[in-house]
């Protein structure tokens, strides 16, 4: 009973050994997040929840959208940049992009890590070349993707977009 017990002790312990401390190496559905001033964001969000955030300090632009009916906006703050296409929900996010150290991805991943870094943190990419990583949860068309853009082993801007990269 007591070798039970013991046993027993060992498992839990050995369980919970891996709670706290830095998020284990590997990219998941959950990364697909870039916390801009402090507030979290995704790609499908609506540019109404960072107007609300951010205010209305940004720059704008517009289009017409060659994908949809109406028109592709862009907000431009100075810590990322916030393109919308216009679909039934409202204007939704379709890529944030960020140039700048004031963005961070949801494993502290931003301008000016290193490419080191990133693949301690997200692991080997899906794709990638000497200027871009590519992580993506799935491989379904369309499926949102963290991105990082590289210049030589410096990670130069992060983004989350759900058009093909």
């Amino acid at each position: 009973m007591k070798k039970l017990l013991i046993l027993t002790i060992i498992c839990v312990l050995l369980a919970l050994s891996g709670c706290g401390g830095q998020p284990a190496a590997g990219f998941s559905e959950s990364d697909l997040t870039l916390t801009v001033a402090g507030k979290e964001y995704h790609t499908r969000d609506n540019i109404e929840t960072v107007i609300e955030a951010l205010g209305n300090g940004y720059q704008y632009a517009e289009g017409k959208s060659c994908d949809y009916d109406g028109l592709d906006k862009t907000y431009t703050y100075e810590a990322a940049t916030f393109y919308t296409n216009p679909l039934a929900a409202g204007d939704l996010l379709a890529e944030i992009y960020s140039a700048s150290p004031d963005a961070v991805t949801s494993k502290g991943i931003k301008a000016g890590s290193s490419k080191a870094d990133v693949l301690a943190a997200y692991g080997d990419p899906m794709e990638q070349d000497d200027y871009l990583l590519i992580y993506r949860a799935s491989e379904e068309v369309g499926s949102p993707a963290l991105c990082f853009e590289l210049e030589g082993d410096t990670v130069t801007a992060v983004f989350l977009t759900v058009d093909p990269v």
